[in-house]
């Protein structure tokens, strides 16, 4: 598949900003960007408004186009956001299971089968301690889900909002990750058997855990005042 210069160019900046090597505040210059892609101004341009409807850039005329802070007041938000998103996809999803793989449903299967192999390779990189690859792996799991559920809404609406879910997880990956990747599991297997109210369940505590982690891990100052 060809991926068109600007996709390319959002997947670059897109990652480096949820690893945070591009930090909040880092300006994203067109013409210094344009020179390190081989590229023009234009696809620079529309991979920066690509990336603005995620949340993670803000363009302002004459002051340019700068990597967004996520203060804690908005990831509080996000997080509450999250768990009433995620609750509905999973429990949709498990409403929808058992009919579609008693039917044996092509694209169902195909979704469920992307997501063992997610799982197993969270797993792998679990277990040699690659916290780097889990916050991809962590968000494709949550997409596929969504997938399941079969809801062009709620997967649109997780879409808008994963790049600062991606972040918020990779700051606190080292701290969370080794409980929260295994609760993708729990979460799964309610799915499969079709228990809505334990999928629903499963996967809000699952974001309230990661939020309170989260703010766990930051300085008392910064704790948002309804997370103190």
């Amino acid at each position: 598949m060809v991926v068109s210069n600007v996709e390319r160019i959002r997947s670059v900046l897109r990652e480096r900003i949820v690893m945070g090597d591009l930090t909040a505040g880092t300006h994203l210059n067109e013409i210094a960007l344009s020179r390190e892609f081989g590229v023009s101004r234009v696809p620079v341009r529309e991979a920066i408004r690509a990336l603005e409807s995620e949340g993670l850039v803000d363009s302002k005329l004459y002051f340019g186009s700068r990597v967004t802070a996520l203060p804690a007041e908005d990831a509080a938000d996000l997080f509450d956001i999250r768990e009433e998103i995620e609750r509905a996809t999973a429990r949709k999803a498990a409403r929808r299971a058992p009919a579609l793989r008693e039917a044996a449903d092509e694209d169902w299967a195909a979704i469920r089968a992307e997501i063992t192999e997610i799982l197993a390779e969270g797993d792998a990189a679990l277990a040699e301690k690659r916290l780097d690859l889990l916050v991809g792996l962590n968000m494709r799991f949550h997409q596929a889900v969504a997938g399941l559920a079969g809801s062009s809404v709620l997967s649109a609406l997780l879409v808008t909002i994963a790049g600062s879910i991606e972040r918020l997880y990779k700051a606190d990956a080292p701290q969370r990750s080794k409980t929260s990747w295994p609760e993708h599991h729990t979460i799964i297997e309610a799915i499969d058997a079709g228990d809505v109210d334990a999928a629903g369940n499963a996967m809000a505590g699952h974001v309230r855990r990661s939020k309170r982690s989260y703010f766990r891990g930051l300085p008392k100052e910064a704790v948002a005042p309804s997370e103190a």
